[in-house]
């Protein structure tokens, strides 16, 4: 039969199993569920890359227009110059051709910068497509391969569980009671391996009478964190 050290490593390193896989268990569908929201916000990036290449374009052509419009405007009011029939009119006409050529070429640099951003916002779209394929892509390997593993995991966590049971039963029922309540609230860390004298939980240091205690196969509890206590043989 086990002694109590053994039996409280072995338990230990049980746990220490179990709430690993229950880790990478509890780690697989969050990971999914992160790279699925990454998708989604980049397909909601390339959908507002799309309003706003719809929104620069129809402010380009509005402003095209207004330019034709003006350069309309500007070759009548040449034509009305040449037929000026005094100075004060011909003043009149060329004032506001001077005018209108001052409002053309402003209306020329924000068609042109209309024109840069159209071409920019479009430059975005392949590399938001490629980043949304590159996630897609990743997703499907990562849940092809966390679908595997999970298969292997909770067969595993199923073999580890009936361990746990059988070696359950080597406790002394004086302290089984108490090993079920610490587990039940604090997992894994409800054992806990002396090494160098201290608990391998808290750091605190044993005395003497502890390590004696141990030593004799008594169940001791940490005096700090409360941890069953073992050591190695």
């Amino acid at each position: 039969m086990a002694s109590v050290t053994e039996s409280l490593k072995i338990l230990h390193d049980i746990h220490l199993q179990l709430e690993g896989i229950r880790e990478e268990l509890v780690k697989g569908p969050r990971v999914i569920q992160a790279r699925q929201r990454r998708i989604e916000q980049k397909e909601q990036e390339l959908l507002g890359a799309q309003e706003q290449l719809k929104q620069a374009r129809l402010a380009s052509d509005r402003k095209s227009l207004d330019l034709k419009t003006l350069e309309k405007k500007l070759e009548d009011l040449k034509g009305k110059l040449n037929t000026a029939s005094s100075n004060r009119e011909f003043d009149i006409i060329r004032g506001q051709l001077q005018a209108d050529e001052m409002a053309k070429s402003v209306l020329e640099d924000e068609t042109l910068e209309l024109f840069e951003k159209v071409d920019e916002i479009s430059a975005t779209f392949p590399v938001i497509t490629r980043e949304i394929q590159q996630a897609q892509d990743e997703l499907k390997q990562y849940t092809t391969k966390f679908e595997s593993q999970a298969v292997e995991l909770r067969s595993k966590a199923a073999q580890l569980e009936h361990d746990l049971a059988a070696a359950e039963k080597t406790l002394p029922s004086e302290a089984a009671e108490k090993y079920r309540r610490l587990v039940h609230s604090r997992g894994a860390r409800a054992l806990a391996l002396v090494d160098n004298s201290a608990c391998s939980n808290c750091f605190v240091q044993l005395t003497s009478q502890q390590k004696i205690q141990i030593k004799t196969g008594t169940i001791v509890f940490c005096s700090n964190c409360g941890s069953m206590l073992y050591q190695e043989n």
